[in-house]
């Protein structure tokens, strides 16, 4: 490949990170800002746009090459296995291991297919457990938790031969970044005036919870990392998916 096409494939994955990054730090808390201000159930009207602007980094990586069915498929297919691990354990509260597979998918996919598969995951589960001003919150915090995870896999931080290394760092992110952001969606929802005593008292009482969550994000990916990660690798490497994804 010449320098020339060189070049202007790194300005191409240069676009799509930027639009990540536009998507993450504008769009999507702009407009959970604003159906916050808004009320009236304005919600879902969040949840759909955030579930739009979701697949926009993912769909951009497209520009480079023609989209293929089976990647679709495939991303559609973790997507509800992330459904499911949630809603296999409903009978243990604060008890969900979906972060660790939507962590998985971005290892193996890259930053945009775990973003996606995040937000996408959480809008289809709460179906199940129900919609709610909270909605939009989730998408965001496992999205971002996605693609967090994805450049963590291309660092080399996260990788299928060292899943206790996934574990923790999986337990740390979901105590320290997804966690305190569905805490922080609380402290927007309060009826009571908000004020230092009943921020800290919020965030203190998501952190047992946090830590729940986080234990099962960290057995998840103990456990399941190596397997998982050998079955997409395999995919992967059959079919050339999603090889040169920002």
């Amino acid at each position: 490949m010449s320098n020339e096409q060189i070049g202007k494939e790194n300005r191409k994955k240069g676009r799509g990170f930027w639009l990540s990054i536009i998507v993450m730090v504008i769009l999507i808390p702009l407009t959970i800002g604003i159906s916050w201000y808004v009320g009236d159930r304005k919600y879902y009207v969040a949840s759909v746009l955030i579930m739009v602007y979701s697949m926009l980094p993912f769909f951009a990586s497209f520009e480079r090459r023609k989209p293929q069915a089976r990647e679709l498929v495939t991303l559609a297919v973790m997507c509800a296995i992330a459904v499911a691990s949630r809603a296999a354990f409903v009978w243990i509260p604060n008890f969900k291991p979906i972060g660790g597979i939507i962590m998985i998918t971005a290892m193996a996919f890259g930053p945009q297919a775990g973003f996606m598969t995040g937000s996408l995951s959480m809008i289809v589960s709460d179906i199940i457990f129900g919609q709610g001003p909270w909605t939009p919150w989730q998408m965001f915090a496992f999205g971002l938790m996605g693609f967090i995870s994805g450049f963590l896999a291309k660092a080399g931080l996260l990788s299928r031969e060292k899943p206790l290394r996934n574990a923790i760092i999986g337990f740390v992110m979901m105590v320290v970044i997804t966690g305190p952001i569905l805490d922080t969606c609380t402290i927007f929802t309060m009826a009571q005036m908000i004020n230092t005593e009943s921020v800290l008292a919020v965030y203190l009482a998501g952190l047992p919870v946090n830590i729940s969550q986080g234990t099962a994000v960290f057995l998840c990916l103990l456990l399941l990392t190596k397997p998982m990660m050998e079955k997409l690798d395999r995919i992967k490497i059959k079919y050339g998916m999603m090889e040169d994804e920002v």
